[in-house]
């Protein structure tokens, strides 16, 4: 898994928090650094979808995003780790996460969401190689139904001391 460290067998209890929020689940993301706020995020997603101690890192999915802010590369992260958990029922149990401040390509022009003036100027493209397996009725347990990473809320900002954080909402 080269580097990748299992989340089940890690301290992960600072890693997001439950925010309040009346129907979804809404949730705050933190981490000393942006690469590691982006594995955070997809352990989260995860967490609230399989428990986690039952997957093991069998097999490896590549996920490359790039969006003109890390706000959006976030939230399209996610959607695209949901989308291979909705159709080929894949979930992570580690991460190996890449995040480099990258030209946007030929199609689209960056803009801001909050993010900080150096990303969102030249986008950001995330690389993760998510290491887990195909869950299992008969091995693994169910949690929550995500059906889809939302805009409404949606913030990546650096917190300066504390490092990097997040807020996501998946509509339940």
């Amino acid at each position: 898994m080269d580097g990748a460290k299992p989340w089940a067998g890690a301290d992960m209890s600072g890693a997001y928090v439950e925010l309040e929020h009346p129907a979804d689940l809404f949730l705050e993301i933190r981490a000393p650094d942006l690469p590691a706020l982006f594995e955070n995020a997809l352990y989260a997603l995860y967490d609230h979808v399989v428990e986690l101690p039952g997957v093991t890192p069998r097999q490896e999915m590549l996920l490359d995003v790039w969006a003109p802010s890390a706000a959006e590369a976030l939230r399209r992260l996610l959607a695209e780790a949901l989308y291979h958990f909705d159709t080929e029922g894949f979930v992570g149990a580690a991460a190996g996460i890449e995040v480099d401040p990258a030209a946007p390509p030929d199609r689209g022009t960056p803009g801001d969401s909050g993010d900080t003036a150096a990303t969102a100027a030249m986008g950001t493209r995330v690389k993760a190689r998510v290491f887990g397996e195909k869950a299992d009725k008969s091995r693994h347990t169910f949690l929550s139904e995500v059906k889809a990473v939302t805009y409404h809320r949606l913030q990546v900002w650096h917190s300066g001391v504390g490092g990097w954080r997040a807020t996501v909402l998946f509509d339940l």
